[in-house]
């Protein structure tokens, strides 16, 4: 069995449900959660900086790799014309043609669409739900339907009943 399996396993043993009943018993399922919630922010700090790491090695060996390879793919001959390939036994050396860049502005590019090319032009019509529920009163029926104060059946929402959240919040 793995090292990380046993640890697995005592700490399913030592979490076994205990019945709390004053403040004290509280106290002490909440000190265990606090300890479990640290060692987890701890480890994961831990593992983000180790991953960071590795990947900032990573990214200045590939930067590295391109400073000495570039010239050399420059003096091989390669095959493609819009992708220009080079391969070898490690790897495959390759340089794409880029297309542009291309930043629009849509409020100047708008109008002449509308005149030279409509059917360019996108109208996007939706639902202001969240300005709809903010100003208007309704209930959830029992088919989980919106109804509004009159009654009427609002088509197109389906609300889903959720139970409530327990949470706690160890200082």
């Amino acid at each position: 069995m793995s090292e990380a399996r046993k640890i697995e396993l005592e700490e399913e043993e030592d979490l076994q449900e205990v019945a709390v009943l004053d403040d004290a018993s509280a106290e002490i399922v909440l000190r265990q959660l606090k300890q479990a919630e640290d060692q987890y922010e701890r480890m994961s700090a831990w593992y983000k900086a180790q991953t960071q790491r590795l990947k900032d090695i990573r990214d200045r060996t590939r930067a590295w790799a391109e400073v000495c390879l570039r010239p050399y793919f420059d003096m091989v001959p390669t095959t493609g014309k819009k992708i220009r390939t080079y391969d070898m036994p490690g790897g495959t050396l390759k340089l794409s043609a880029q297309d542009p860049e291309y930043e629009v502005t849509d409020a100047e590019m708008v109008p002449w669409l509308k005149a030279t090319a409509p059917e360019y032009v996108r109208i996007k019509e939706e639902a202001a739900w969240g300005e709809w529920k903010k100003d208007h009163k309704f209930t959830v029926t029992a088919d989980g339907g919106i109804a509004t104060e009159d009654g009427e059946i609002v088509p197109g929402v389906k609300a889903t009943v959720r139970s409530d959240k327990f949470s706690i919040k160890c200082k």
